[in-house]
Parts: structure tokens; C-alpha cells; sequence
């Protein structure tokens, strides 16, 4: 034990219960969309309700995960086995599985720092719920236009206007299936040890200590945009402990041991292609040492700064300090290291998952080292502290009611779908290929379905093997390999030359399109990827030409008329009585699905062309 630190107190009974009753509330937030989608629809599904889950999924499902999502696939495989390979369930009991477990181990993390028990429950609920509180970026708790992240971009944008990244959600951080969800898991874990080591002596409690080892072994197949900070902050504090000597130092050097060995295996575990580490790494660096500017950042700096002075003024040499020190300022750290090497990894995924829990671990950590009576003064401002936890419950209550509204319809039109797929010849369906109105759509189809259809395009396969970034001396960007996928979706969704010149041009203008995506690198072309500081426009406006000239001569070659080799079925949500037949394509009404007042339909599509053997012009 160090001088003037207490031993931190042990979960008591109704500790444990009251870890199990935040872990329980989270995880029903997590499990009340599926419930209430089912009830909708009138049978078991899964409800989608963040950004690429379908996608992740999709990559369980066919074996393409890369190593740094590899965690999150073994436990998606664990839970799979045990819902008895039912994919709807296995979904929906992760929803529920992952949050309990993350906030259980955010209640152990905040018990090493704080000894009141309502102040222990705050600490855990604004662990778990951090990224939304206070990023600003959740658009589903954030609605005010005057209190949300563009309005922060707006004020920041007068000294620069790239300043501020683009990391706007939808939906609750710790609901996301299955990441960030299962490394939040590892990072209340890692960061509650290492304030446990820093406040205890000797090797007593094994339990920790093999906890330690393991935890920090697996860090390297755990989320790198939670994980890396943390294994940077364990490497931090082993210094710190073998500058003081501590025998502590043993099970963090073994456990960071164990992750560089863990890393070398994974090794073997990447795939070929974009989605490998190293790949995705290539894929989405970008050169810049403009720094960057956002709530995390600026509370970094504020709250590291003022602690760091205080530990001067104080002479305090405890190691949590400087375990607290470090928390304090990694989101600094991480998201302006640029300034530095002139190099940057899509800060805005630093700032939606990892800054906000771990500055505000640093924070609450600080207030127990500066102030050692913290805990009675929390204990007599227990009511507060309840009141606090209320809110809390209330506002992301609230703001899970919203995402579910938000996310509604586009799970609907999916069901739709996969009950209009239903309705089709079992035989003509599964030697058909696929085109739907909304691309956007398809990876959730295929996740729905088990991947059972052939879909001409679908985002599955660029989120899989990354487009290569142009050139830096490049006019314009070499054919995709993703075009003939694309022509062919345009040519039977009746988008002519015309049409798809408006259609990219438009995207260019935006920096961001699903066209863009099938031509284009995420980098080159998706202005988030770069944090808005690297979008090639005038080398995308120099490809449109090319490209369009490559379409047209697609249109004259032999290759459209191959789409009606197979059955060629096309999905949307417009009536028979509204669709007009195309000069080149007729649309033949098969069947449709309906859910939630969205009604799918699907068109047998067959030649009007003499060249492609129809029988009439």
C-alpha cells in the first residue's frame, strides 16, 4: 500500500447488486429495440440499429474479419452456439450480453477510484455513456441546434474550417453490435487493474493479477480505436511503476508481453486486401499536422494541464497520479500527434469511441487523488448523486426511444424485402441475380438472409478490400474494380450516361455519395475518411469523363446482354402501376412483401433489344 492511500474497498453484496442493476438497465437498453421491432412486425427479427453492423456482421458470417476485430468475432461465435445458430437471436442477445457485461466492468473500474456507492453508480453510467453525453456528435441526444456538434464546428470553423472532424451519430456508442461494444469490455477492465495496482503493493490478489495479463494480452484483437489508447496508457504507467519500483510492474509487463505476442500472431490471421490491418492502415492515413479541435481534446488540455500543475505545486508522487495524468491526456495526445509526425489516423474515431471514458475516468480518478475525504463528502450528497443517476437513465432512455424511430424505417423496408424474396420461386430466386433500388440496403439483406442471394452490388465487398488511394502526382483515379458492378446497377436501374454523370457529379460536390464508394478510395472520395482535409476533388471531376465513356461503351458491348443469361430480378419499393418500362429493360411484376407500411416488390427484368434476343423493340 502507498502512504496515504487507502486499500480500495472490496464489491460488497450490495455492490454486486448494484453493478447488476446498472449492467441489467443497459442491457435491456440494448434489448428493447429487438422486442419492440418484432412486436411490430409480428415475428422474431433482429432490429439494425447503428452504422455498419450489418457490414461486421456480414464479415463474421463469411470468415473476412481482420485480427483487430477478432475478439468481437469469437464472442459473437460463443453466443451463436448457444441461441442454437439462430442469427436474429444471436444479435439480439449480444445486444444485451455486451452492454451488461461492459458496464459491469465499468462499475469495477469506478469502485477503484471512488468508495461511495451512489457515486460509484453515477461514475459507471457516465462510463458507459460518455461517448453521448459529452462529444456533442450523438444526434440523438444532441437534437438542439444550438447545443450539438455543428454548432461547436461552426464556432471552431471561424479560426479554420477543417479543424473539427466529422463524427456524427445515430445511436447509443455502447449498442453498437459488436464494437465497440465487446472492447469497452477490455477497456473498463485494463483501466480499473491498472488504478487497482497503482494504490496496491505487493502480488496478493491473483485473481487481478491473472485478470491483468489476460486483459492486456488481448487488447491486440480487441477494436484498435478503443484499444490502442489503452494499451499506450498500460505501457505509460509500467514505466511509472518500474521507476517506483513496484512489484506490480510484473503482471503489466507480462500482460503487454502477451499482447506484442498476440499481435504477432495475428499476423496470420489477416486476410488479403483492404481489410487486413495493414491495408486498412494504408488505406486511411492521411498527411496533415493541422490540429484538431473538439470537446474531448479541449478537456484533455484543460483538465491535464491543471492536474499536472497541481502534482508540481503538491510534489505528489503517487502512481495513480500519473495513471490519472495519462487518462487525462490521451485524447490530446492521440488526436494531435500530428502535429508532430505529420501523420493521422481518422481522428474522428478516436473521438466517438475511446476520449470521452477514459478523460472522464481520468477526471473522477483526479478528484479522489486531490481530494482523499472525496468519498465521505460524496457520501453525504447521496441524494445528488442519485438524482444524477436518474437523469442519466431518463436522457439516454429518451435517446434510445429516438434512434429506434430513427432507424425504423429502414429496417422495415428490409423486411420488406427478405418477405417479397420469400414470395418468389425458391428455384428462380436462387439462381437469380440481384439488383436493388437502394444499394445501401444490401448488406443488411445479406445479413438477413444468410447471404443466400447473388447481389450485383453491395457495400459489403468495398468494406472488405479497400479501392486503392490515387496517386499523389495522379489527375485522376485508375477504374475500379468495383465498375462493371456498378454499370450493370445502373444499366437495370434504367440510369443512362446522362444521368450518371448528374449523379457523380453531384456527389463530388458533396464529398461523399454511394456512387463515389464503388469508384473511388474512401480517402480519395468519402470526406470523413480524411477528416475533411483530403478529398481529391478536382482529380474526381477529371475521372468522371473516363468513366462515362466506359459506361457507354458497356452499354454497346455484349456484357449487358450476359445480365439475362439468369433469372434478373429487381427490388424496389415503387408499384407496378407506376413503373414504366425502359427502352432497353422490361420490368414483369413478380411478387411483394410488406411490413410496417412499407410494401417491396419484385420485377422480373428481360430485353427489349433485338442484339440481346428479344423477340420485339
Amino acid at each position: 500500500m502507498t502512504k496515504n492511500r487507502p486499500l480500495p474497498c472490496a464489491l460488497s453484496r450490495a455492490d454486486l447488486l448494484a453493478a447488476g442493476l446498472v449492467a441489467t438497465f443497459v442491457g435491456l437498453l440494448g434489448l428493447w429495440p429487438h422486442l419492440q421491432f418484432a412486436s411490430e412486425i409480428g415475428e422474431f427479427r433482429y432490429f439494425h440499429g447503428a452504422y455498419d453492423e450489418d457490414t461486421y456482421v456480414l464479415s463474421w458470417l463469411l470468415g473476412t474479419l481482420r485480427s483487430t476485430r477478432a475478439l468481437s468475432g469469437f464472442a459473437l461465435s460463443a453466443i451463436y452456439r448457444i441461441c442454437g445458430s439462430s442469427l436474429d437471436a444471436t444479435l439480439a442477445a449480444s445486444d444485451f450480453v455486451f452492454p451488461f457485461l461492459a458496464s459491469c466492468a465499468a462499475y469495477f473500474a469506478a469502485s477503484q477510484v471512488v468508495s461511495s456507492r451512489p457515486a460509484r453508480v453515477l461514475a459507471a453510467l457516465l462510463l458507459v455513456f460518455a461517448n453521448d453525453l459529452f462529444s456533442l456528435g450523438n444526434l440523438v441526444l444532441w437534437t438542439s441546434g444550438q447545443f450539438n456538434v455543428s454548432r461547436f464546428s461552426q464556432i471552431v470553423g471561424l479560426v479554420h474550417p477543417t479543424l473539427v472532424p466529422s463524427y456524427e451519430t445515430s445511436f447509443l456508442a455502447i449498442l453498437r453490435t459488436p464494437e465497440p461494444q465487446v472492447s469497452f469490455v477490455l477497456m473498463f477492465l485494463s483501466l480499473g487493474l491498472l488504478a487497482r495496482f497503482a494504490v496496491v503493493t505487493g502480488l496478493r490478489e491473483r485473481a487481478a493479477l491473472v485478470a491483468a495479463v489476460m486483459t492486456l494480452s488481448l487488447l491486440p484483437i480487441g477494436y484498435t480505436f478503443v484499444t490502442l489508447p489503452v494499451a499506450a496508457i498500460a505501457g505509460g504507467f509500467l514505466l511509472v511503476q518500474g521507476y517506483f519500483r513496484q512489484i506490480s510492474a510484473i503482471p503489466i509487463a507480462a500482460g503487454l508481453l502477451g499482447a506484442a505476442l498476440v499481435s504477432l500472431s495475428a499476423v496470420y490471421w489477416d486476410h488479403n486486401g483492404g481489410q487486413t490491418t495493414t491495408g486498412m492502415l494504408t488505406g486511411l492515413t492521411y498527411s496533415t499536422r493541422l490540429p484538431i479541435i473538439t470537446p474531448a481534446v479541449l478537456g484533455s488540455l484543460v483538465f491535464s494541464a491543471a492536474f499536472g500543475f497541481w502534482m508540481i505545486l503538491r510534489g505528489c508522487r503517487e502512481p495513480l497520479a500519473f495513471l490519472t495524468l495519462g487518462c487525462l491526456a490521451i485524447p490530446l495526445v492521440l488526436s494531435n500527434q500530428q502535429i508532430v509526425t505529420g501523420v493521422m489516423f481518422s481522428a474522428r474515431d478516436w473521438e466517438r469511441t475511446v476520449s470521452y471514458p477514459v478523460l472522464l475516468f481520468g477526471v473522477v480518478a483526479a478528484l479522489s487523488v486531490i481530494a482523499p475525504s472525496y468519498a465521505r463528502r460524496l457520501s453525504l450528497s447521496a441524494p445528488a448523486l442519485w438524482i444524477g443517476s436518474a437523469l442519466i437513465v431518463l436522457v439516454v432512455g429518451r435517446a434510445e426511444q429516438t434512434a429506434f424511430s430513427t432507424w425504423r424505417a429502414y429496417n422495415m423496408e428490409s423486411i420488406a424485402i427478405v418477405r417479397a424474396l420469400q414470395a418468389v420461386d425458391a428455384d428462380t430466386a436462387s439462381r437469380a441475380s440481384f439488383v436493388l433500388d437502394d444499394a445501401g440496403i444490401a448488406p443488411m439483406l445479406q445479413v438477413r438472409t444468410n447471404n443466400r442471394y447473388d447481389i450485383v452490388l453491395t457495400f459489403y465487398q468495398v468494406a472488405m478490400s479497400f479501392i486503392p488511394n490515387m496517386a499523389p502526382e495522379a489527375r485522376s483515379a485508375d477504374p475500379s474494380r468495383y465498375e462493371n458492378e456498378l454499370f450493370e446497377h445502373w444499366f437495370r436501374t434504367d440510369v443512362n450516361p446522362e444521368m450518371a454523370e448528374q449523379l457523380l457529379s453531384a456527389e463530388i460536390q458533396q464529398r461523399a455519395g454511394p456512387n463515389l464508394s464503388y469508384l473511388f478510395s474512401f480517402r480519395d472520395a468519402w470526406y470523413p475518411a480524411s477528416d475533411n482535409r483530403r478529398v481529391r476533388q478536382a482529380e474526381l471531376a477529371q475521372s468522371v469523363g473516363p468513366i462515362i465513356e466506359r459506361y457507354r461503351a458497356y452499354l454497346a458491348s455484349p456484357a449487358r446482354c450476359k445480365v439475362f443469361e439468369r433469372p434478373a430480378l429487381r427490388v424496389r419499393t415503387r408499384p407496378p402501376r407506376e413503373i414504366v418500362s425502359g427502352p432497353r429493360i422490361d420490368n414483369q411484376y413478380v411478387a411483394d412483401g410488406s411490413a410496417g407500411g412499407v410494401i417491396a416488390y419484385v420485377y422480373r427484368q428481360s430485353s427489349r433489344e433485338l442484339q440481346c434476343g428479344a423477340s420485339h423493340q
